[in-house]
């Protein structure tokens, strides 16, 4: 049974969004998370200290102006101690807090790329065409980069934002009242810019800048990979219409959702660091209503409201600007979610167990959305034997292959693998019965050894190395620089399409599965590297149920069955001398075939004479 994530059983028990989910997640860790936040107010107020003693040193040194023999010089020093100690203790708290939020933090974010990860490896492949890889990836590193940075750093700024305002203004409050509500009214109206840059159009306005910046990342990842496409036509960017269209609708979104924010941004701004605006005239009025015996203390107090004034800006503006970080947040937790909620391959509570390596369609068919690609199917591969499907390009072949390792479910019919039904046996052991060679090699940017040793990932290195040696690549391996160590594919040594193949065959040989799917293993390969697959296969398929998608139709001449498949269904079955003796579409194929093998320049002379 697969392993469902914390992530995917709170969604199964109190599905969230937006804030609350955000809560949720971080509160995975909420031992460290809670401490951080103890320590996060221990250094709010270890912040004020200084403001507090520096008003007291104002105060003494503006109460013995005339007089300076009168200053008390050992409290001033105390006061200086006292302030260096408050910065002190800001520093180490706020450290304390930082780590352990930080520690939470990056728990989090391995926990969430840990289930996506998994998650993404039980969907369907359904589910990857129908979205981009660009989309798909934003959502693993941007989107949660954006909650590793949220319980790292914004949850101490949240703390201090809230916990600071509130114990300066019941202080401040008891000092003087008057002052206080002066020095805090900008708040509300800076509140209000806020909400109006981020109420629901300021939403609407992110969601569509997302979907425009995804559009745009899946566009760039298709452009790159299409980049011999364009150059080989000797094409512009705008030439490449969908790249285009994207960046510039990204773009367009962009300079509108600024133009929108523009003038609320700048009130906004404006009003916070006014506070002493709203101060001065409060503080002239009092300053003329006091009699002259408190006119030193008024004028310190009106330095101290001044000094916490600016200083308050800091925190309140931080907490603030956390209004917009957490519409962007909420957006990249539902792109999150969206994934942790996708219905799954489901697997059966109590697998069968399966008989023989047989391979049985009975009735399949399967379609694409709308798209039907197999209509009734039906055959059987027996176990210890090849079978070969053939036929035009779209006609289904690889489909069949797909569906032998369960890559989508069928609503019509059944496959069965030794007597049972995909769908009734666990989905490990169908992985581990079943081993598929695709045409499209993919290498992972790691070493040749373990890039081979996803075959098996307890084998030894004599055993990956045994089983390069029977994919016919162990020479070529140990010719690289780095011999087994070798890093390939993205931003490693690159192999061409054969030597690529030879990997992946090696990959299967590791494996060792009682079922092997090749859809076109010499593909990409030159003659001398087709003779050494062929060798390879020899190896791999010994012993073992095969089904072989082959365009090289000289392949395939000795295998047990052939299956002709077009336009979705199976046209013609049996060996290659029956269907040669048919006259039918296989006929027709191998006529081509072996025309195409004779083909040189001579025809072309002849042809142009």
């Amino acid at each position: 049974m697969s392993k469902t994530s914390v992530y995917e059983k709170q969604l199964k028990k109190k599905p969230r969004k937006g804030i609350p989910r955000l809560l949720q997640i971080a509160g995975t860790k909420s031992v460290y998370l809670v401490i951080a936040a103890v320590f996060a107010v221990l250094a709010a107020v270890a912040q004020i200290t200084p403001f507090v003693t520096v008003y007291l040193m104002v105060k003494e040194l503006v109460s013995n102006i005339g007089t300076l023999d009168s200053i008390d010089i050992d409290f001033v020093w105390k006061l200086g101690w006292w302030t260096l100690g408050g910065i002190g203790l800001f520093v180490l708290f706020t450290f304390i807090s930082g780590a352990l939020s930080h520690l939470a933090a990056f728990n989090i974010l391995f926990e969430i790329r840990m289930s996506l990860a998994t998650k993404l490896a039980r969907l369907p492949m359904g589910y990857f065409g129908q979205k981009t890889s660009g989309g798909i990836k934003k959502v693993l590193s941007e989107d949660v980069e954006r909650i590793e940075l949220f319980v790292a750093h914004h949850t101490l700024d949240i703390t201090q934002g809230v916990v600071l305002p509130i114990i300066t203004f019941i202080y401040l409050f008891f000092f003087d009242w008057r002052l206080a509500v002066a020095t805090f009214v900008p708040i509300p109206l800076a509140l209000t810019m806020q909400r109006f840059m981020q109420g629901k159009a300021g939403r609407d306005r992110f969601r569509q800048w997302q979907e425009k910046l995804t559009a745009m990342n899946g566009t760039i990842v298709e452009y790159v990979r299409g980049m011999p496409v364009v150059k080989i036509f000797n094409q512009s960017v705008d030439a490449f219409k969908r790249f285009s269209k994207d960046v510039y609708a990204f773009r367009d979104i962009t300079l509108q959702w600024i133009k929108d924010s523009t003038w609320p941004y700048a009130a906004f701004v404006a009003l916070l660091s006014s506070s002493a605006i709203f101060i001065l005239p409060v503080a002239i009025y009092l300053l003329q209503s006091t009699p002259e015996s408190g006119y030193v203390q008024m004028v310190t107090a009106i330095f101290l409201f001044l000094f916490i004034g600016m200083g308050i800006a800091v925190p309140l503006y931080k907490l603030m600007n956390m209004v917009s970080f957490l519409v962007q947040i909420s957006s990249g937790l539902e792109q999150i979610d969206s994934i942790l909620t996708e219905p799954e391959i489901p697997e059966p509570e109590t697998g069968k167990t399966i008989q023989d390596h047989s391979i049985v369609f009975e009735n399949v068919s399967f379609s694409y959305g709308q798209q039907e690609v197999l209509k009734n199917v039906s055959f059987d591969v027996k176990p210890g034997t090849i079978t070969a499907l053939v036929g035009p390009s779209g006609g289904g072949k690889t489909t069949i292959s797909n569906l032998i390792g369960r890559f989508w479910d069928v609503p019509t019919g059944e496959i069965r693998i030794g007597g049972v039904n995909v769908k009734e046996m666990p989905i490990e052991e169908l992985n581990d019965s079943v081993s598929i060679v695709f045409q499209d090699v993919f290498l992972f940017f790691d070493t040749i050894e373990e890039n081979i040793r996803m075959g098996n990932q307890s084998a030894t290195l004599d055993e990956v190395i045994d089983a390069a040696k029977a994919a016919q690549v162990d020479e070529l391996i140990k010719s690289l620089p780095n011999g087994y160590q070798t890093l390939i594919g993205e931003g490693g040594t690159y192999l061409s399409g054969g030597e690529a193949q030879r990997i992946s065959l090696a990959r299967a040989i590791l494996k060792n599965a009682p079922i092997v799917v090749l859809d076109e293993a010499t593909a990409y390969a030159d003659p001398e590297n087709e003779s050494k697959i062929q060798q390879a296969l020899s190896h791999v398929l010994k012993d073992k149920t095969v089904v072989i998608i082959a365009h090289r139709l000289y392949t395939i001449t000795a295998v047990d069955q052939i299956l002709v498949v077009d336009r979705g269904e199976i046209k013609e079955r049996g060996t290659h001398t029956d269907l040669l003796e048919k006259k039918g579409i296989y006929h027709g194929m191998w006529k081509i075939h072996t025309q195409a093998r004779d083909w040189n320049m001579d025809i072309v002379e002849e042809v142009q004479s």
